[in-house]
């Protein structure tokens, strides 16, 4: 459901003139771009999603190289955006090879979660429905995805936007869905950001179950689509989670509150049943 990954590979002698490009091999999506003059190395890396900001990270084995320019990282893409990382420089005479692998996980690994804000429930006012999986589940809701909550709903039930916020990614056009990990990176969905540059996950919707466009601004409330049981998945529910990027393939989750009659709750427990106010 989360997973962001790609192994790159690059060995270079001194004579060779070369550049070259990797992307994400499953997702296309976001690449690595290598460009050499004489002995030095300049790395880029482009965000081909138009909206969708990412966190990469870029690990190098270096032989008789060193970082001349630039930082470490990690390193945050906007949408849309190529830039240049760092540069390596040779460092004495002799043979220089290099190795690089990379990851990355959508959102901004600096955003600040807003604490103050309270989100609405995702779904109708007046419309209840189940918990079936919290936070620090014992399925999927654990590690970096421990703040999270899923509802167990029927099929085709309207979900609706628990923040402001402009819609930055989703998927709509997969019909499959099991509990096996094989189910991970076909489920659909929306992500929203927001001010703060959190973002907001909506999974498991039906096939063509989107009613938004990548780049609408949406106000909390608005319809963005309907439920599902698509990508890794027990059984008809929706998945919410906010997150930010992080070092690796999966993104954090962060705490967050739903606004209830009985005030601000957090993590409210498997089996209790949450109605939307009018």
């Amino acid at each position: 459901m989360f997973r962001r990954f790609l192994f790159a590979l690059a060995l270079c002698a001194p004579t060779l003139a070369a550049a070259d490009r990797s992307c994400d091999t499953k997702f296309q999506k976001v690449c690595i771009e290598t460009a050499q003059n004489g002995n030095t190395i300049t790395f880029y890396a482009e965000n081909l999603y138009p909206f969708l900001p990412v966190t990469l990270d870029i690990k190098l084995d270096l032989k008789n190289l060193g970082r001349s320019e630039g930082g470490a990282g990690p390193f945050v893409l906007d949408g849309n955006q190529r830039v240049q990382l760092f540069k390596l420089s040779q460092k004495q005479a002799g043979a220089w090879s290099y190795r690089y692998n990379f990851t990355w996980s959508r959102g901004d690994y600096t955003a600040r979660h807003d604490d103050r804000h309270a989100y609405m429930l995702p779904f109708a006012p007046g419309q209840a429905f189940t918990v079936g999986q919290s936070c620090n589940g014992s399925f999927t809701h654990f590690g970096a995805r421990r703040f999270a909550v899923d509802f167990n709903m029927p099929q085709g039930t309207p979900i609706h936007a628990a923040r402001d916020g402009i819609v930055v990614d989703l998927k709509e056009d997969s019909r499959s869905g099991g509990p096996g990990a094989q189910y991970q990176d076909l489920g659909n969905y929306v992500i929203i950001q927001h001010s703060d540059r959190t973002l907001a996950q909506y999974f498991h919707l039906q096939q063509g179950g989107v009613s938004v466009n990548t780049g609408d601004r949406v106000r909390a409330g608005t319809l963005i689509g309907y439920s599902g049981n698509t990508g890794q998945s027990t059984g008809p529910h929706l998945h919410f989670d906010v997150v930010r990027g992080d070092i690796g393939v999966t993104s954090e989750t962060l705490p967050f509150r739903f606004a209830t009659s009985a005030g601000p709750l957090k993590c409210p427990a498997a089996g209790t049943t949450l109605r939307a106010e009018n």
